[in-house]
């Protein structure tokens, strides 16, 4: 019988003895992925880390996982966070061929106007027929609910928050200013001519400028109100993150800009 498994004299087109492996592993194997790679660089996100291309912007421009939202409206999905704002990211060609992928360094503190802590909490206006909202809020017309903490502000006009929360398609900034109208009318001034920019956790969301901004009356005996409403889509994935705080009982730090 013909020794059907024997080579015959042609060359083989590769080398069989490079798939041979006989050396000891005496290191631990990272992933599965060539580093650099975009396989690799994918495996980082969906294990929560960012990562960028090496020719990107430092601390400006990479990709991350954005998480979907509890009910399933939102769905999972790599966000590129860059000057613009976060965004659905789709690879170019040179993207996927690339090897030039590496991790996020430390992202520094952002420089801003106004920070603050934040845990999420939940609740309804006083009005019974109200959606539920979530954030931050001691508004008179609500039932109060979260915890908002300012470490940093550099808006003097502005003495405190009174909402900070999203509630059925609309985002809502409430703050009471110093009781006088000049106060007053250079908040009102900010937020009409500027966009607003919230970063946490490295993520820019740009809000834009408002759907509804100026003066609200008296909170309080000489105590004025300015309130600023956005339903940018930016402001969606805001209200998203405000719910996943307040079902994991996450404290985050909130750092505002108006530019």
């Amino acid at each position: 019988m013909p020794d059907v498994n024997k080579l015959d004299d042609k060359k083989c087109p590769f080398d069989p003895e490079q798939y041979k492996y006989n050396k000891k592993v005496d290191v631990e194997v990272d992933n599965v992925a060539p580093i650099g790679s975009l396989p690799w660089a994918l495996i980082q996100v969906y294990v929560g880390k960012s990562v960028r291309r090496n020719g990107w912007d430092a601390q400006v421009e990479y990709i991350k996982l954005l998480p979907g939202s509890s009910d399933n409206n939102v769905l999972p999905q790599i966000g590129i966070i860059d000057k613009e704002g976060t965004t659905s990211w789709q690879p170019t060609q040179e993207d996927l061929m690339s090897c030039d992928w590496v991790l996020l360094s430390k992202i520094t503190p952002v420089e801003c106007m106004l920070s603050f802590d934040l845990t999420s909490g939940r609740g309804t206006p006083k009005n019974w027929n109200e959606p539920i909202a979530w954030g931050y809020v001691i508004n008179t017309n609500w039932n109060p609910f979260g915890i908002l903490s300012i470490k940093q502000n550099n808006i003097v006009d502005i003495v405190r928050i009174w909402a900070f929360l999203w509630n059925s398609g609309e985002f809502y900034f409430d703050v009471e200013v110093k009781p006088n109208e000049e106060s007053r009318q250079r908040v009102v001034k900010l937020f009409q001519d500027n966009d607003l920019w919230v970063t946490v956790d490295g993520m820019v969301y740009n809000l834009g400028k408002p759907s509804l901004v100026g003066s609200t009356g008296v909170y309080g005996v000489g105590d004025y109100g300015v309130e600023f409403h956005s339903q940018h889509s930016e402001a969606q994935k805001l209200g998203v993150l405000l719910q996943q705080m307040q079902q994991t009982g996450q404290t985050k730090a909130f750092s505002l800009n108006w530019k």
